[in-house]
C-alpha cells in the first residue's frame, strides 16, 4: 500500500466523524466481521436440539449443504442467528481461521441481488450486471478462507449454488438455508445435504415463552387456566406468543381474558401456516393508542427486511402529521424516539442495534401491517424490483398513501395518469433508474400534500407539480441530475423543501420567495443562489445552505436550526451577538475560506476553517459544545487569560464544550497558557479531545488541569504532533526540568478516561492509573487494553532497555498497533513477552523501516543472546501477515487466538528470535502459505 491505511482499515472513526480509516480499492481480502448479531433467546429443548445438530453437521466434512424450513413465525431466524452467533465465539477465540456471513434474501431476489448482498457482506465490490463475473469474484473471495460459513436465511426460490459463486462441496465451505418451503430446500439438495424441520412448541414450551413475554400479572392467580388456553391457540409459534402475551400484559380481568380467548377461538383455524397473520393482527388491534397504531403502520412503507433507520421514519411521521400538537420539532423528534422504542419493546420491531437507533420488521408483522394498510387506502410496494409504475387498475379513487420507495422505476409515461383525488402521500424516493416523469402523472392529484422524490434520476420535475395546491412537503434531495423545477408560487401551504445535493440546479424554482408558510428549507450542496430569497421567508425555523451572509440570517426571527458556512469570522461575530443567533436551539457553523472537512452530531458546533485569528479574533458562542480549529493561524493557548476578553475562548465557554478538535494549527502550544489556572469543573463536560499536526506544543495537559477537570473524558486522540513530550507534565510552568512536583503520583486519579484513540492514525489507551517519570507509567500498563502509536518520530520501543517489567505489567494489553515509527529496531524483548502478553489478540506494524525483530533476545541492546521460550507467554493461535499487496501468510501458535499483519517493513530479518525442539521459531515449518 501507498501509506499505513492497511493497518487501520478496520479502525473505524472517532465519535462525529463522517468516516473511519481509509482502505484500500485494490483489496480482495475478504472482510468477514465475526460479530455476533442481536437476536431473542431460544426457548424449548427441539430447538437447543437443532442448533446443536447444526453446529455439529457444519463440524462434518460430509456434510457441506444445510437446509431448514419450517412455516413462518415457527423461529428460523433466531435458530440460526444463535447458530451464527456460536460460530462467531468459536472463530473468535478457538485455534480454526473461519469466518461466518449472514445474509437476509427476502422475496423476489434474483441472482444478481443475491450476489450484490453476499458481496457487500464480503467488501467485495461488484460493478455493472454480469452475473458470471460477480460469481468469480465471490467464489475467489470464499475459496480464500480456510473454512468459511454462508447464512442464507429467507430464501423463497431455489438456485444454482455455482451460478451465484459459493463453492458448496469444496474446501471448508459451508452454506446454512432457511426456507418456509421445504421444496426449496430438496432442490439445491446435493450428495452432501442435510434437511432438518423446526417443529412448533410444546404447549408447556408455549406457556414458558407466554409467562415470560407477559411478565408479572397478578391476574395469573384468577386467570391462569384461561391464559394457559390463549397461549395454546397460538399453536405453538414463538412468534404468535410472543405478540399475543404483549398484547395481553394490559389485561386485568378474568373478563377481558374470556373475550380474547373466546375471539381466538372463534377464528377456527385449524392448519397451523394459516394461524399466524390472524394472530398477529389481533395483537394488533389490542393495542389501544390510535397515535401508537398509525405509526406502526408506516414501518411498512419500508422494503421487506430493510434496516429502518429511526430518524428517517420518524420525519415521516412528523410530515404525515402523526405528531402534531407538539410544540417544536425538536420535541416532536423525542417524542417519535420514544414512540420507535416502544414499537422495538413490543416487539413490533426488531432492534437491529443495542441503541434503539434502528430496526427490523419481521417479514410476517410487515405482511400484516400491509394488510392492514390496505384496508385504509394503502398501496405498498417497496423494494419490490419493479422496473414499471403499477398499472392504473391499482391507483383507485380510495387510495391515500403510496409506497414504491426501493424499486428500479425507470420512467412515468403519458399512458399513466391516475384519478386520486383522495391520495396525500406519495414515495417515489430511491428509485435511482426514475428519469422522467409525465406532467400528466400528478394532474389529478389535487390532494396530495407530501411528494418524496429524493435520490431519484429525475431530470426535470414535470409542471404539473406546480397545480399541486396542498403540497405541504416536496422532497428533491440527492436528486444529483436534476437541473428544473417548475413555479411553486401556487403551493402556498408547502412547509417543507429539501434540494440538498441538486448539484445541477443553478436556479431555484420562481415564487419560492412568497412561500410564507416554509419552515423547513434545506438545500446545501445546492449551487442555485438563495440569498435572495431568504428576506421573503421569515417563518423558516430549520434552513441548511452551503454558504450565508449574515445579513439575510439577520431576517429569519423565527429560525430555531442553521447548519451553514459563514465567510469570515467578522461577520460571524456579527451574528453571534444578534438576537437572532440567541433564539437558536442547535446550530453546526462553518466559519472561513475553506470548506466544512467535518461534521459533528451534537447540538450546537462551530468549525474554523483556515482562518487567521491575528486579524479577527472569534466571538465563540457561550453555549458551543463541539469546536474545530483546522489550519487555523494565531491562536496559540485556547485560555490565556481568566479574563473573558483577553482570552480565545472564556473559561464559562470552554467548561461547556463536549468535542475538541485541533488540526495544522501552526502556532498552537498547548489547551492553556502557563500560569493560567483552571477552576475545577471547567472541562468537566468534556467528552473528545483530538489534536493533529500542531507541532507547537510539547506538554498537553498539566497535573492541575487534570485533576477536578477532565473525570469525563472518554477519547483522547494525538496524532502527528513531533515536538510533543508529555501528555501529562507536572507543574503549569514552562520549566520541564523542576522535578518538585513534575511527577505527582495522581496526575492520571482524575482523568477518567476509557479510551484514547486517533483518527486513522491510532493511539487507544484505558486509564485510570497514577503517574510516574515515564510516557506512561508502569501502574498504568497494568490497565492497557489497547496501544496504537503512529508516527513517532523519535519513538525506539515500548519499554526502554534495562527496565524490567514485572510479571503481569502487560497482562490486559489485547491490541497493539504500530505505524511509521522508523526508529524501532525490536519490538519486544523475551522477558517482556514472559508473563506479560498472555492476552494479546491483535497485533499490527507498518511502515517501520528500521525494524528488524518483532520479539528479540534479552533485554539488552545486543542481539546477539538467543532465549529459548519467547513465544512460550505469548498465548496465540492464529497470524495473519498482510503485505503490501494484501497476500496473505498464516502462523500458527497454540492458545488463544491472535492476529498479527505486517506491512512494508524492508529490515524485518525475523518475527521471533530463539528455538524450540532444536528448531528455530521463526522457522519456515512453522508457516502456511495461502497464497504466495
Amino acid at each position: 500500500m501507498s501509506d499505513i491505511s492497511m493497518l487501520f482499515t478496520r479502525a473505524g472513526a472517532p465519535p462525529g466523524s463522517r468516516g473511519g480509516g481509509a482502505s484500500s480499492s485494490r483489496t480482495v481480502s475478504v472482510a468477514f466481521s465475526n460479530v455476533p448479531l442481536v437476536t431473542g433467546s431460544l426457548k424449548g429443548h427441539l430447538f437447543e436440539e437443532n442448533r446443536k445438530q447444526i453446529l455439529s453437521l457444519l463440524d462434518d466434512d460430509d456434510v457441506a449443504t444445510i437446509g431448514i424450513h419450517g412455516t413462518g413465525g415457527i423461529g428460523k431466524t433466531t435458530l440460526v442467528t444463535h447458530v451464527q452467533n456460536g460460530l462467531c465465539e468459536k472463530f473468535n477465540n478457538d485455534r480454526c481461521s473461519g469466518n461466518v456471513c449472514f445474509v437476509t434474501v427476502s422475496h423476489g431476489l434474483t441472482v444478481l441481488g443475491l450476489q450484490l448482498k453476499i458481496a457487500r457482506k464480503l467488501d467485495l465490490k461488484i460493478e455493472g450486471e454480469d452475473v458470471m463475473e460477480a460469481a468469480a469474484m465471490i467464489y475467489g473471495a470464499f475459496t480464500k478462507r480456510k473454512y468459511s460459513v454462508l447464512i442464507l436465511d429467507d430464501l423463497w426460490e431455489s438456485f444454482r449454488p455455482s451460478d451465484v459463486g459459493l463453492p458448496v462441496g469444496e474446501g471448508g465451505f459451508k452454506l446454512l438455508l432457511t426456507t418456509r418451503n421445504k421444496r426449496v430446500c430438496h432442490e439445491i439438495n446435493n450428495e452432501k445435504s442435510r434437511i432438518i424441520e423446526v417443529k412448533c412448541l410444546s404447549d408447556d414450551e408455549s406457556w414458558d415463552l407466554f409467562r415470560e413475554k407477559l411478565g408479572d400479572s397478578a391476574i395469573l392467580s384468577q386467570a391462569g387456566d384461561i391464559a394457559r388456553k390463549v397461549a395454546k391457540e397460538c399453536s405453538g409459534l414463538p412468534l404468535a406468543l410472543e405478540h399475543i402475551s404483549i398484547s395481553m400484559r394490559a389485561a386485568d380481568t378474568v373478563q377481558e381474558w374470556r373475550t380474547v380467548l373466546a375471539d381466538m377461538s372463534s377464528m377456527r383455524l385449524h392448519v397451523v401456516e394459516d394461524k399466524v397473520l390472524p394472530l398477529l393482527r389481533y395483537s394488533y388491534d389490542r393495542l389501544r393508542d390510535q397515535q401508537f397504531k398509525d405509526c406502526f403502520l408506516y414501518c411498512s412503507f419500508f422494503p421487506e427486511d430493510h434496516v429502518i433507520d429511526c430518524t428517517e421514519l420518524v420525519d415521516i411521521w412528523i410530515r404525515e402529521g402523526l405528531l402534531d400538537g407538539i410544540e417544536n420539532r425538536e420535541h416532536q423528534r423525542d417524542k417519535g424516539f420514544t414512540i420507535f422504542k416502544e414499537l422495538i419493546n413490543l416487539s413490533l420491531l426488531k432492534a437491529d442495534d443495542n441503541e434503539y437507533w434502528s430496526g427490523k420488521m419481521h417479514d410476517l408483522v410487515r405482511e400484516m401491517a400491509v394488510k392492514v394498510g390496505k384496508e385504509k387506502g394503502f398501496l405498498i410496494r417497496a423494494g419490490e424490483k419493479m422496473r414499471d409504475i403499477p398499472g392504473e387498475r391499482e391507483w383507485n379513487e380510495d387510495l391515500c398513501k403510496v409506497s414504491l420507495m426501493y424499486n428500479d422505476i425507470g420512467s412515468i409515461s403519458p399512458d399513466v395518469a391516475p384519478r386520486c383525488p383522495n391520495l396525500s402521500t406519495l414515495l417515489l424516493s430511491l428509485n435511482y433508474s426514475l428519469t422522467s416523469i409525465s406532467s400528466l402523472f400528478f394532474s389529478l392529484m389535487d390532494g396530495l400534500c407530501v411528494l418524496d422524490l429524493s435520490r431519484t434520476g429525475i431530470e426535470k420535475l414535470p409542471d404539473s407539480v406546480s397545480n399541486l395546491k396542498n403540497l405541504t412537503a416536496l422532497l428533491l434531495n440527492d436528486c444529483r441530475r436534476l437541473n428544473y423545477v417548475p413555479s411553486v408560487s401556487m403551493l402556498g401551504k408547502l412547509r417543507e423543501m429539501d434540494i440538498s445535493y441538486c448539484e445541477k440546479l443553478r436556479d431555484l424554482p420562481h415564487g419560492m420567495e412568497g412561500l410564507v408558510n416554509l419552515k423547513f428549507l434545506h438545500c446545501f450542496g445546492c449551487p442555485a443562489p438563495v440569498s435572495g430569497i431568504l428576506s421573503g421567508l421569515s417563518h423558516l425555523e430549520e434552513l441548511t445552505l452551503s454558504v450565508a451572509k449574515v445579513q439575510d440570517l439577520m431576517k429569519l426571527m423565527h429560525l430555531k436550526r442553521l447548519s451553514c458556512r459563514i465567510r469570515n469570522v467578522s461577520e460571524f461575530n456579527d451574528y453571534v451577538m444578534s438576537q437572532c443567533f440567541v433564539c437558536l436551539h442547535q446550530y453546526n457553523l462553518t466559519v472561513g475560506p475553506g470548506r466544512s472537512r467535518f461534521a459533528f452530531f451534537i447540538m450546537r458546533s462551530v468549525e474554523f476553517v483556515e482562518c487567521r485569528f491575528e486579524e479577527d479574533s472569534p466571538i465563540v458562542p457561550g453555549n458551543v459544545e463541539g469546536l474545530r480549529l483546522y489550519m487555523c493561524s494565531g491562536v496559540e493557548y485556547l485560555v490565556s487569560s481568566a479574563s473573558p476578553d483577553s482570552t480565545f475562548i472564556p473559561l464559562q465557554t470552554f467548561g461547556n464544550l463536549v468535542e475538541l478538535f485541533l488540526d495544522g494549527l501552526e502556532n498552537f502550544k498547548g489547551l492553556v497558557k502557563p500560569g493560567v489556572a483552571l477552576p475545577p469543573g471547567s472541562l468537566s463536560n468534556l467528552k473528545s479531545i483530538w489534536i493533529r499536526g500542531c507541532d507547537g506544543i510539547k506538554k498537553l495537559f498539566t497535573s492541575s488541569m487534570v485533576r477536578g477537570n477532565l473525570q469525563n473524558l472518554k477519547y483522547l486522540g494525538i496524532a502527528e504532533c513531533r515536538h510533543l513530550e508529555e501528555v501529562i507534565g507536572g507543574s503549569d510552568s514552562d520549566n520541564n526540568d523542576d522535578d518538585g512536583d513534575k511527577y505527582r503520583d495522581d496526575n492520571w486519579d482524575d482523568l477518567a478516561t476509557s479510551e484514547v484513540v486517533i483518527k486513522d492514525e491510532r493511539l487507544s489507551i484505558y486509564f485510570p492509573c497514577s503517574s510516574d517519570s515515564t510516557f506512561i507509567p508502569l501502574q498504568t500498563l497494568g490497565n492497557l487494553i489497547e496501544l496504537k502509536l503512529v508516527k513517532l518520530e523519535n519513538f525506539k520501543g515500548l519499554v526502554k532497555p534495562g527496565v524490567a517489567l514485572p510479571p503481569g505489567s502487560l497482562s490486559n494489553l489485547k491490541t497493539i498497533w504500530i505505524g511509521k515509527c522508523h526508529g524501532i529496531k525490536k519490538l519486544f524483548s523475551s522477558s517482556m513477552v514472559r508473563g506479560n502478553l498472555q492476552n494479546l489478540e491483535d497485533l499490527r506494524i507498518s511502515e517501520c523501516f528500521h525494524l528488524e525483530e518483532v520479539i528479540g533476545g534479552s533485554d539488552s541492546d545486543n542481539d546477539d543472546e538467543d532465549d529459548d521460550d519467547d513465544f512460550d507467554d505469548l498465548a496465540t493461535s492464529r497470524v495473519v501477515i498482510t503485505s503490501q499487496e494484501d497476500e496473505r501468510l498464516s502462523i500458527y501458535f497454540p492458545s488463544t487466538a491472535f492476529r498479527l499483519r505486517l506491512g512494508w517493513l524492508p529490515n524485518l530479518k525475523r518475527v521471533v528470535r530463539g528455538r524450540q525442539n532444536g528448531r528455530e521459531k521463526g522457522d519456515t515449518e512453522k508457516l502456511v502459505f495461502s497464497k504466495a
